[in-house]
Order: C-alpha cells, then sequence, then structure tokens
C-alpha cells in the first residue's frame, strides 16, 4: 500500500486571494446579481423619491469694532479676542432670535400634503400605518418651526480671513436665496438695536456719575472756601481752588525789595564811577559813568576842542593866534563840564537816598509778612489740602464730562457687526440630492454588498465552496472534478457510454488514468474502493462509470456492491437483485451465484445481497480478504461501492482490504467536519488513499474546465473512431 505524504499548510499569498474571490463572486454570480439588482433598484426608489432641496450662500465679513462702550474709540483690542470673533459671530448669526426673525418675515411653507405608501394604506383603513400628530401650543409650534429652520442653516468661516458663508437650504431656489440675505440683514438689525441700547444704557449711566461728581466738586469748594472764611485766612480766588494771599504777597514784596536793591548797587556803582572819573578827568570814562545828556554834550564838545587845538598847534605851531581862541573855549567848557557833572552826582545822591529808603521799607514790609505767615501756617496747610481734593473732584468731573459727550457722539456711528461682500444668488440646480453621485455611490454599496453575502454565504457554508480550501483541509491531491450531468430520461450508469465525449466521461477516464498510474508498473489486478462520507454524494454513479470505462478499455471488471442495508447499485443496473455479498459470506450462496452481468454492458457486478445489521467480525474480515484475493485471479479490476461512512462502519473494513481508496466529496454540499472526520478515520484503519474526487460541479463552477463537443466535433469523432 501507498500512504500519501501530508502537505504542510501555507498562507495564501494576495494573488491566491484574488483568484479565490473571482472563483467565489464566479460561483455566486446569480446571487450577486440578484443582491446588486435589489439594493440598486431599492436604494434608485429612495433616491429619487427624495425631496430635492436648493441651497443658497451669502457672503459677510466682519466689520472692525469697538465691543466695550467705555473703552476710547480706537483702541485696538486683543489678538485672542480677534481671533475668537468668527466663530463667535458664526454662533450668533445661528441663533434663536435670528432665526425667530427670519421666520416672522418670511413665514414657514405649508406642508405638502403626505404622499407614498403609508399614508395611502392609511386612507384605505391600515390603522398601525397612520401617523397621529400631537397638538402642539403655539410656543411649542414655533420653536419647532425654529428648530427647524436651524438645521437647515449653516455658517462657516473661511480659513485664516474673516469672511463667513452664510448657507441656507430650502425646497424652492428663490426662497433659499432670500432666506440666506434675511439672515445677514435680521443679524446686522438686531444687532445695531443691542448695540443702541448698550450705548443709551451706558450714556444714562455716565449722566448720571458726572451729575454726581459735579456736585462732589462743588462740594469740595464750598468746603474750602467756607473753612478759609471762618479761619480768616488772607487768600484770594484762583480758578478751581484758593490760594493764600499772604504768599503772594511774600512774594511780590520779596521781588519789589531785589529789584530795589540791585537799583541801590547800580546807583552807588555809578556815584563812584563819576567820582573817580571826574578826579581822573578821562572824558570817555565820564560819559560812561554820568549817562546824562548835558554831560554827555559837555564831554564831547570838550574832546572836539581838544582835537581841534592839536591838529592847529601841529599844523601853525603853538604860538598861532587861533590857538589862545581854542584855549578860552577849552576852558569855558571844563567849567560846563565840571557844572554839570556836579549836578549829576547830586542827582545820583538823591536817588541813592532814595532807594535807601526804599529797600528799608520793603525789608520791614517783607518781616511783617512772615510773621503773619507763620501764624497762619497751619489753617493754610489744611486749606491746601481741601483746596487739593476740589481740584481733583473738579479733574474726574471734567473726565467723565468728556467721556460721556464721547459716548453719545459714538451712537451716531455704530455699524453692524458683519458687512455683505456679496449676496445669494439664486441656485438654477438642487444642491441635494446629487442624484449622480447618490447613484454612483449607490452602486459601489450594491457591488459591496453582494460581495459581503457571498463571503457570508461562504464563511457560513458547512460544506467546501473553494478547492483550494478542500485541498488544505484535507492535504490530499485533487484527482478530477466530475460535472453535474443531467438525467436527460435517460439512464445515468449510461451516461459514459451515451456520451463518451463529455467532460463527466473525460473526469472519468481521467481518474482511471490516474489510478492506472499510481499502480505503478506492476500490470496485476488490484481493487478499488469508492466510498464518501454521507450518501447521495454520486459514489455509487462514479463506481458504475469507472466500471464501465474500464471494461470498454478492455480490463475484466468486477463492481461489488458493499452497502449491504440498502443496496444502492440495483437502481443503476437493472435486474440486480438476488443473492449477493452477504450472502455469499455468510455461506448461503456461492461464488457463482452472485456473480451477475448486466445483459447491457456486459459488466461483471455483486449485489449488496440480503440485508442484515450485522457487523463485520473478524471472521467476516478474513474471509472478505480471502474473496477478494481470489475474485483478483479473474478479473483485473474490482470496483467496491462503499456504503456511507457516517452511516456504517463496513466502509472503513473495505478501506483497509482494498488497493486504494477514493474519497468523493460533493461539491457545496460535504460538510467540512464530516469530510475530514473520515479520512482521519480512514487513515487511522490504513486505507491507501491516492486523492479525492469532488462530484456534481456545477457546469458553470471554474472546477468544470472546458465544454462538450458539439454535435459536429461528435460526428467527426465517431467517424474517425469507426474507421
Amino acid at each position: 500500500m501507498h500512504s500519501s505524504i501530508p502537505v504542510a499548510p501555507q498562507f495564501p499569498s494576495a494573488s491566491q486571494v484574488v483568484k479565490r474571490l473571482l472563483r467565489l463572486w464566479r460561483r455566486r454570480l446569480g446571487l450577486f446579481l440578484l443582491v446588486f439588482g435589489v439594493v440598486l433598484v431599492c436604494g434608485g426608489v429612495v433616491i429619487w423619491s427624495l425631496t430635492p432641496k436648493y441651497s443658497a450662500t451669502s457672503t459677510v465679513v466682519l466689520t472692525t469694532q469697538n465691543t466695550d462702550p467705555l473703552a476710547p474709540m480706537g483702541q485696538q483690542q486683543s489678538q485672542a479676542v480677534e481671533d475668537d470673533r468668527p466663530s463667535t459671530e458664526a454662533a450668533m448669526l445661528q441663533s434663536r432670535d435670528v432665526a425667530a426673525a427670519v421666520l416672522k418675515q418670511y413665514p414657514p411653507l405649508p406642508a405638502p400634503p403626505a404622499s407614498g405608501l403609508a399614508p395611502r394604506l392609511c386612507k384605505l383603513g391600515v390603522g398601525f400605518l397612520c401617523h397621529k400628530t400631537v397638538p402642539m401650543t403655539e410656543q411649542e409650534r414655533e420653536q419647532a418651526e425654529i428648530g427647524g429652520f436651524l438645521k437647515n442653516l449653516t455658517v462657516m468661516p473661511e480659513l485664516h480671513s474673516r469672511i463667513l458663508d452664510v448657507t441656507v437650504s430650502s425646497t424652492n431656489g428663490q426662497r433659499a436665496a432670500e432666506l440666506a440675505d434675511a439672515v445677514v440683514t435680521n443679524y446686522q438689525e438686531l444687532a445695531l438695536a443691542k448695540q443702541t441700547a448698550d450705548l443709551n444704557r451706558v450714556a444714562s449711566w455716565l449722566d448720571a456719575r458726572t451729575e454726581q461728581l459735579r456736585q462732589r466738586w462743588l462740594d469740595a469748594v464750598g468746603k474750602a472756601n467756607a473753612f478759609d472764611v471762618s479761619n480768616g485766612l488772607s487768600n484770594q480766588a484762583n480758578g478751581d481752588s484758593s490760594d493764600p494771599l499772604i504768599d503772594k504777597q511774600i512774594s511780590e514784596t520779596t521781588l519789589s525789595l531785589s529789584q530795589a536793591q540791585a537799583r541801590l548797587a547800580q546807583a552807588q556803582a555809578r556815584a563812584d564811577a563819576l567820582r573817580q572819573a571826574s578826579k581822573s578827568g578821562d572824558t570817555a570814562a565820564l560819559i560812561d559813568a554820568a549817562q546824562q545828556p548835558i554831560v554827555v554834550s559837555s564831554a564831547n564838545s570838550l574832546t572836539q576842542l581838544e582835537s581841534a587845538r592839536q591838529q592847529m598847534a601841529a599844523q601853525f605851531g603853538r604860538q598861532y593866534p587861533g590857538i589862545k581862541s581854542l584855549d578860552q573855549q577849552i576852558a569855558s567848557t571844563r567849567a560846563s563840564l565840571r557844572a554839570a557833572t556836579g549836578a549829576a552826582l547830586g542827582n545820583i545822591k538823591a536817588d541813592l537816598l532814595a532807594t535807601r529808603a526804599e529797600v528799608k521799607q520793603l525789608t520791614d514790609y517783607l518781616n511783617k509778612l512772615r510773621e503773619q505767615a507763620a501764624h497762619e501756617s497751619g489753617p493754610q496747610a489744611q486749606f491746601r489740602s481741601l483746596s487739593q481734593e476740589a481740584a481733583s473732584a473738579r479733574t474726574v468731573y471734567e473726565t467723565f464730562l468728556e467721556h460721556s459727550k464721547e459716548v453719545v457722539d459714538r451712537a451716531a456711528l455704530l455699524e453692524p457687526p458683519v458687512a455683505f461682500v456679496s449676496h445669494s444668488a439664486v441656485p438654477s440646480s438642487p444642491t441635494f440630492p446629487n442624484r449622480k453621485k447618490l447613484l454612483a455611490g449607490l452602486a459601489i454599496v450594491a457591488v459591496i454588498l453582494g460581495f459581503g453575502v457571498i463571503l457570508l454565504l461562504d464563511y457560513l457554508s458547512v460544506a467546501f465552496g473553494d478547492v483550494d480550501d478542500l485541498r488544505g483541509a484535507v492535504q490530499l491531491p485533487l484527482l478530477t472534478t466530475i460535472p453535474m450531468v443531467q438525467n436527460s430520461g435517460r439512464t445515468i450508469a449510461r451516461h459514459v457510454i451515451d456520451d463518451p465525449f463529455s467532460r463527466a466521461s473525460e473526469a472519468v477516464r481521467s481518474l482511471a488514468g490516474q489510478l492506472s498510474l499510481a499502480r505503478g508498473a506492476e500490470d496485476r489486478p488490484h481493487s478499488v474502493l469508492v466510498t464518501s462520507a454521507s450518501a447521495e454524494e454520486g459514489k455509487t454513479t462514479l463506481a458504475v462509470w469507472l466500471g464501465l470505462t474500464a471494461r470498454f478499455g478492455g480490463q475484466r471488471v468486477l463492481i461489488v456492491d458493499g452497502d449491504h442495508r440498502r443496496g444502492t447499485l440495483t437502481r443503476h443496473i437493472p435486474g440486480s437483485g438476488g443473492p449477493g455479498m452477504t450472502d455469499l459470506l455468510s455461506g448461503q450462496a456461492t461464488l457463482r451465484e452472485v456473480i451477475q452481468t448486466d445483459p447491457d454492458t456486459r459488466v461483471d457486478f455483486i449485489a449488496a445481497g440480503t440485508a442484515t445489521t450485522k457487523p463485520y467480525g473478524t471472521g467476516d474480515i478474513a474471509r472478505l480478504r480471502a474473496l477478494i484475493g481470489t475474485l483478483k485471479g479473474s478479473y483485473d479490476l474490482i470496483i467496491i461501492d462503499s456504503p456511507p461512512l457516517l452511516a456504517m462502519t463496513d466502509g472503513y473494513v473495505y478501506a483497509s482490504i482494498a488497493d486504494q481508496t477514493i474519497f468523493i466529496c460533493r461539491w457545496e454540499s460535504s460538510s467540512r467536519r464530516a469530510v475530514t472526520s473520515c479520512l482521519e478515520r480512514l487513515r487511522a484503519y490504513g486505507a491507501s488513499i491516492p486523492g479525492i474526487v469532488i462530484s456534481m460541479v456545477d457546469h458553470r463552477s471554474t472546477l468544470a474546465l472546458g465544454d462538450d463537443y458539439s454535435r459536429r466535433e461528435m460526428k467527426l469523432i465517431n467517424k474517425l473512431y469507426n474507421s
């Protein structure tokens, strides 16, 4: 006996997976098309029943604003606030107040009448399909309308900009455009109204506060004046406060004393200079010291006369008569100069006396004022504090008064927080549903669902649906695949005779050839067991076909029906009743009595015999083994049709005796667990299994390779065969 070497399992590659999916898709093509068509039709009905919606978009830009009414105009906001402002304005545009204002301007359209299968059945009296409406109050209805409008409103800030896109969807394109613009205009009106109310509230508060500060300033001034009068202080009114008068008097007296002392020092200096110049006879110094016209005139005349005498003496000599006349004039002028100098010196002395008296008087008065100021120092300090409080109150009052005027002026410059960049245009086509994209997506979903159903059925299937799975599970080579053969009113057993060139006939001949090759070079009789896990898997048909193929190949063939409980061979070979294998093993019949010949195909066979429930014992197995050995002396090929392995254990006994065991697996029918379990037990019984055969394969499957010969080809083959 030859035992097969198990093949180590390998993980499938990507190409193998793809090929497997393609085979699975081809095998389940009908189911795939059914799922694909159902999904496509149902989805198409849903898509075409969707209510179209139009979307219109208005584009706005954020304006520069000062959100704090008390902040000075033009003050810059923080960068963080500016960064958050687009999101804030987007949320404000989607507020319920704006939606309520828009719906007040454009009331909701009346709801269309209900359409579809459910409303029609409801009208016919199917009560559970009738939608019962719950009565709503006016407020609840208004809130529901606002909620429905907000679901169709989208405000999206554009990236890295101050632009906002306001989009509204509606069943009417014109209404969608009107609603998009209405959202912006109503938000502008509400924002301006809020800003105006805020400024009015702030202005009212500023007016009240300004009046309080003005009264505080007046009270402070009155308190300072009352303190001045009650303490008898010598102060004078000076704008918003009162300064002490004595301080001013001291300042003025000190200034006057300084000026008088300066005049006294100047007069003393002139007097000293005039005396010195008079003694020295220096005319130029005398002129500078006197600073009086008469003295200056006399000094200038004297200088001219002396200069003329020197020129005349140099020209005519000292004895010239004209020199004597000039000497007389010079003497007269000097006398006049001395007289004028004396008079000027007298005047200067008089000024000195008057200035000294003024300095003394001012010094005494200044000392008196300082004594008076020393007595008033305490009350004056308190008075200065009161005056400073009054000045501070006036400053605060004037600041608030100016800011109040600025807030009032700002009301005329208010602008909404957003401004239109472009108004919405009326859409020419609906934005939802995009039937082309939805149908394309539906087709993709239908394909995915089709493949999903196929994969799910393959995963849930207990049978083998892929040959690679079968090979991996049984770890045996695939000998051949036999396609499904329709009866067409003829006996299935005669198929290999009636259609010798069909795919099924070719598969049986291929199996016979492989069995011959598995025997090697030894040309001696051998036995083959045909078995399967369950009934109705085609093992009896294959046993008959294999016998017929070998018989027409010139071999002596014997077919043994091993199912001694049901006798399945009688369904394929008419008249195969009578004594059989069970009768032969029990000694109730001889070998000659149990061997029968089919008159149609001339194939010898042994029927199952009398049905029995007795299992094979040790003696029965020995007799069976000896019987098979005896039969090999008369036949080249002995084919044993085994009962189903899951039904009876007799098949394992036959497997231990037969030279080769062919295991049949019905395509998409045999249980995975049953196949692997039976093969495991066959190996345990020492069966020689050259491979497996897949039976009843659908002709559309990828396993059913090739096609049957056409009628023209069959005629040509028969002609060549008969020639």
